[in-house]
């Protein structure tokens, strides 16, 4: 949700922002249709957070597909990232994805435009979606310093998954911009 609250901050606020940098980052569900779609999932899933509790919800969350790569982390940022998650209350982690999944957020692939800021886009290359997204994303982008980087071997999560290649794209780009 990090790449959606900035992409949504920088394209309210386009004066405020000198570059971004997204991971995994998605500008939302174009088609209303489908926003409404991922609404009711969503509203599913926060129904099930809290008839579950944060500890049975967790395990059953961290087996679907998109969050399972996350066990290839190393075992020092996985506990830590465990522990945190733990902190969280069905409450609020349901309450967060009621009001900032992806179906309740806007659309704000018409608003990219606006974005005349170089943008380094990373994603993981088992997460095909998020790839495809960013390749489509792209073109869009205005500023010549704008790039996409796939890691490889990582999937939603490269910067952790896959952290020094990540972290050597992060520094590429924000060396690029001096």
């Amino acid at each position: 949700m990090g790449a959606r609250a900035a992409l949504l901050h920088a394209v309210q606020h386009p004066d405020q922002w000198d570059a971004l940098i997204l991971i995994s980052g998605n500008p939302g569900i174009e088609v209303e249709t489908e926003r409404a779609k991922r609404r009711t999932t969503d509203a599913e899933l926060a129904d099930s957070i809290e008839r579950l509790g944060m500890q049975k919800f967790l395990g059953f969350w961290q087996e679907t597909p998109l969050i399972r790569s996350q066990k290839k982390i190393p075992a020092n940022l996985l506990s830590a990232m465990q522990t945190n998650r733990l902190k969280n209350t069905t409450g609020g982690l349901a309450k967060s994805l009621q009001q900032f999944g992806q179906g309740s957020v806007p659309n704000l692939w018409p608003e990219i435009d606006k974005l005349r800021i170089p943008i380094c886009l990373i994603t993981g290359e088992r997460d095909t979606k998020y790839t495809e997204i960013s390749r489509r994303l792209l073109p869009t982008l205005h500023s010549q310093l704008s790039t996409h980087t796939v890691i490889d071997g990582a999937s939603h999560m490269p910067h952790l998954e896959q952290a020094e290649e990540s972290a050597e794209n992060v520094r590429s780009f924000i060396e690029s911009l001096a």
